[in-house]
């Protein structure tokens, strides 16, 4: 905070400024022996506190504050003066000053004053940004472009601003950016002592995952300053157990704020490399990798899976994400990949069994992809799909081998029932033995766990989904103990369901543009 004190009587000045050193050095202390200088000074230095003597030569101290108050209203003023007379007190309220105080002011009585008025200079500040911040949130937000035509919106988009863009990807360890200590006040502290003390760069929480600094910016020599500063700060963000990506762009005079903001959150979405922690500016556009070789693994997968061999199936789609891991492909690269992966699987699979294929059997829904945010997400996501898709296969030879394709069809279709592998092993007579041995075998777990992690992931669907009451959960997923089923889904998950419910719900309904 700027404090400006203008007195003429040097002697005065000087034991002001030494009382008023107390204050330093949160607070930065300009003495002025005019009201003239003073003025001045206030054009590049912006005060938000003034004291001043009435009587000086040039402009006196009402006038002073008079072209202050026009300057910017915000600026809270105190008069020292000798003069104890109704009209000069009189004449200062009407400029809003904070205090009239009469010399000699005592110690106590002017740090009371100016304690005051800091308070209430903070308090202005903090709801002035509350403002702020709420007004830019809707205008990057909402598609309405009332906001971005008002007036308001018309002043943003006339400034020259630097954005960075802060995204946490959807995982279970860290929920929001409010988890997250890694001093983005230290961060705004020294970008702002790169382009000039006091500037008014805002932190806007757009959800839960998102956070923008949005950091005013006159030319290129400060874009090339803020850089070093943001990569520092990219590091902090690389020692979290999550991937979270930083994107900055420069938001132009005229240009709109909105439309940059969308570009850079694109920018992220699809040029971070998946899985890993990224750093973009507005703009970048990375080469694809070379993913002739995965193919070839896809479809040595994929003749794994036709004979059901559903284990050496799945260790090959581990050494495919692998692949796709050390190659840092972008997350467009991904969705791309895994959606031509499964269009070309099925119609294989469609046509080499019925010989007609239509393209509403080949359609994906592939939304549910957005939620893996790294490798073992997907891997869970990619097998579950896989899953099924060969187990839906009618199997010609009822050998045991093909009786577990069976069973994880049965279960997929009926995990909301009381499932028996015993009822299952005598209904297609094989002894219990056996068969447990060889769904293990083929599944890489035993039968229990696997569907309690089956049915776990679909309750995680049903409270993302927005169902919140968990008795009505619980059955839906075949549990009629509530109290059971809380205890395992925190085993599974790490957190009770309806706090997981509460998290992701929150994200659902205000999900990212």
């Amino acid at each position: 905070m700027n404090i400006f004190v203008v007195e003429d009587e040097r002697w005065a000045l000087a034991e002001l400024e030494q009382l008023l050193a107390y204050y330093s050095p949160k607070h930065r202390i300009h003495a002025f022996d005019n009201g003239d200088d003073a003025l001045a000074a206030a054009i590049e230095l912006r005060p938000n506190l003034v004291l001043t003597d009435i009587n000086m030569p040039g402009i006196d101290g009402l006038e002073l504050i008079e072209e202050l108050t026009k300057l910017d209203s915000t600026i809270k003023c105190i008069i020292l003066s000798v003069h104890d007379e109704f009209e000069y007190a009189r004449q200062s309220m009407k400029f809003g000053v904070g205090d009239y105080l009469l010399k000699p002011v005592k110690k106590e009585i002017l740090i009371q004053a100016v304690d005051k008025s800091i308070l209430l200079i903070e308090e202005g500040n903090r709801r002035r940004a509350e403002w702020l911040v709420g007004s830019l949130a809707q205008m990057l937000l909402s598609e309405d472009e009332v906001t971005e035509k008002s007036e308001f919106g018309r002043e943003v988009n006339r400034q020259r601003y630097g954005m960075v863009l802060l995204s946490l990807s959807s995982g279970e360890l860290i929920k929001c950016w409010k988890e997250v200590d890694l001093g983005v006040d230290e961060l705004q502290s020294q970008l702002a002592d790169i382009l000039y003390p006091g500037a008014p760069i805002l932190c806007i929480d757009l959800d839960s995952r998102q956070r923008l600094l949005l950091v005013p910016m006159s030319g290129v020599t400060e874009e090339e300053g803020v850089q070093p500063v943001l990569l520092r700060f990219y590091e902090r963000l690389r020692e979290l157990p999550l991937q979270a990506h930083m994107g900055f762009g420069v938001k132009r005079e005229l240009e709109s704020l909105r439309s940059v903001f969308i570009q850079l959150k694109q920018c992220i979405e699809e040029q971070a490399i998946f899985g890993m922690p990224t750093f973009l500016t507005l703009g970048t556009k990375r080469r694809e990798a070379d993913l002739l070789n995965v193919w070839d693994k896809v479809r040595v997968m994929e003749v794994h899976y036709k004979k059901g061999d559903l284990l050496k199936g799945q260790n090959m789609m581990k050494l495919i994400l692998e692949d796709l891991c050390q190659k840092r492909i972008t997350k467009r690269q991904l969705r791309l990949f895994v959606q031509d992966m499964l269009f070309s699987l099925k119609y294989r699979l469609l046509s080499s069994s019925s010989g007609m294929v239509s393209l509403n059997d080949l359609q994906e829904d592939l939304r549910s992809l957005n939620g893996c945010s790294g490798y073992d997400e997907l891997s869970e996501w990619l097998r579950e799909k896989l899953l099924d898709l060969y187990c839906g296969m009618a199997t010609k030879e009822l050998n045991p081998k093909g009786l577990v394709p069976m069973l994880l069809q049965h279960i997929h279709n009926h995990y909301q029932e009381n499932i028996s592998l015993q009822q299952f092993a005598s209904d297609h007579h094989i002894s219990l033995g056996y068969l447990s041995r060889i769904f293990k075998s083929q599944t890489g777990t035993t039968f229990s766990d696997y569907i309690t992690g089956y049915r776990i992931r679909k309750a995680k669907e049903l409270l993302s989904g927005g169902i919140e009451r968990l008795q009505e959960v619980s059955q839906l997923v075949g549990y009629e103990d509530t109290k059971h089923f809380s205890l395992l889904f925190k085993k599974y998950v790490g957190t009770t369901p309806m706090m997981y419910a509460r998290e992701h719900n929150i994200y659902r309904k205000n999900p990212p543009l």
